[in-house]
């Protein structure tokens, strides 16, 4: 069980800096949300990995189900955001058209919802507390950065289209609305 919940998350930490690196577009020099987030997430990624290897793991079940949800949401927000130029968080570059496809037919901020399932499964794996400071930490660096991005294209050429869209969908879970 170890060995799935270890391989589990790093797979997770594995995609996600893939994004960073080849998805996301950044411009110049890094926005100082972009920065900390550069840099706060591999420490917790250490942090997190380190305590599935090395602590007793009496909800590996419940953290098995956290990163398959988080691995397939990101990789369904990929498939449908390939070829966008999406911006790394806290980057203020207004994308060109507005998705609604894939996951993004249920909710607005697929990727964001993907990195809290995985963090939140090391949690969910060890039960060990200080895993909830990521869990904290990364879920209000998330926030933060899905409000000023709807904030930008609210204020942008593609407001009303998406004005509407947040009418008949969801933040960071699906909307009852929609149901």
């Amino acid at each position: 069980m170890r060995t799935a919940v270890s391989l589990s998350a790093l797979l997770s930490f594995a995609g996600f800096g893939w994004a960073m690196a080849c998805h996301f577009q950044t411009r110049g020099k890094p926005q100082p949300g972009t920065l900390f987030t550069a840099l706060a997430a591999p420490l917790f990624a250490t942090m997190h990995l380190w305590a599935v290897l090395a602590r007793a793991l009496p909800g590996a079940l419940a953290a098995l189900a956290c990163y398959a949800a988080g691995i397939a949401l990101f990789w369904s927000a990929v498939a449908a955001t390939r070829g966008r130029r999406l911006s790394a968080c806290f980057e203020r570059r207004t994308p060109q058209a507005v998705v609604t496809t894939g996951p993004y037919r249920f909710i607005r901020h697929p990727f964001y919802d993907s990195y809290l399932l995985v963090w939140t499964g090391g949690l969910a794996a060890t039960g060990w507390w200080p895993l909830a400071i990521p869990v904290v930490v990364m879920g209000t660096v998330y926030y933060l950065a899905a409000r000023q991005e709807e904030r930008d294209l609210l204020d942008g050429p593609l407001g009303g289209t998406y004005r509407a869209y947040m009418q008949k969908t969801g933040a960071f879970l699906p909307s009852l609305r929609r149901a």
